[in-house]
């Protein structure tokens, strides 16, 4: 299949050179909130210019993200974000489902007593955007939803393999409007914030289950 080209996100630079901290941190938002596309081919002048940096540390931060599987390396330096199957989606679906079901449960008895007006904040940012059709927008409030919740589980370990899963899984979000990751995300997030009220572990995983699973459904109706 035939690599398709897209439009990179816009990058905070950061001074006149951005050192490969700043550049992985940028790029693994990027990724984590789908905001690249399956396919996209990305080149390192590219991405440093979009920096306004040179290709060295654009090179070792793409070095890193291929490590992580985020994006693929391709002949002649260039590389691509992987496309969108239903093969991978079947892959990573299942470690999401128990890593993040098992950081919402642990957050349920961890999270500070103010976490659910917090999440229930967000989510109402979240419903503004549906909409205006802004599926962007939606992802970026959507991934700060649920990063909230599992930081409260007070193990780092676990948030970091998170958001590896995120940084792969994101691109496939991409590829569907915002209409149809909030179909059931609206009900499911308002049923975590209760959970999250109630101190109620089992229904807070099962509630961030059911969300990954749904949206998962209109992903890969979209492939399909």
């Amino acid at each position: 299949m035939k690599a398709r080209s897209g439009t990179l996100p816009t990058f905070q630079p950061r001074n006149v050179i951005s050192d490969p901290d700043h550049v992985y941190s940028e790029m693994k938002q990027g990724f984590m909130i789908g905001e690249f596309e399956p396919g996209q081919r990305l080149t390192l002048p590219e991405i440093a210019a979009a920096f306004g940096t040179s290709q060295m540390p654009v090179r070792e931060a793409t070095s890193r993200l291929v490590v992580a599987r985020a994006i693929e390396a391709l002949p002649r330096r260039s590389l691509r974000v992987p496309e969108a199957t239903v093969e991978r989606l079947e892959s990573l679906l299942p470690l999401r489902l128990h890593l993040e079901g098992e950081a919402a449960r642990l957050a349920a008895t961890r999270a500070d007593v103010g976490m659910a007006d917090e999440l229930t904040l967000i989510d109402e940012e979240m419903r503004s955007f549906v909409p205006l059709a802004d599926t962007k927008t939606y992802l970026r409030l959507n991934q700060k939803f649920h990063f909230t919740l599992y930081r409260a589980c007070d193990n780092e370990d676990l948030v970091d393999l998170i958001e590896l899963l995120w940084m792969r899984y994101g691109p496939l979000m991409n590829i569907v409007r915002t209409g149809g990751l909030s179909k059931s995300g609206q009900l499911r997030h308002s049923e975590i914030i209760d959970a999250l009220r109630k101190r109620d572990a089992d229904a807070l995983e099962k509630s961030v289950r059911a969300d990954i699973a749904e949206a998962a459904e209109a992903i890969r109706e979209a492939i399909r």
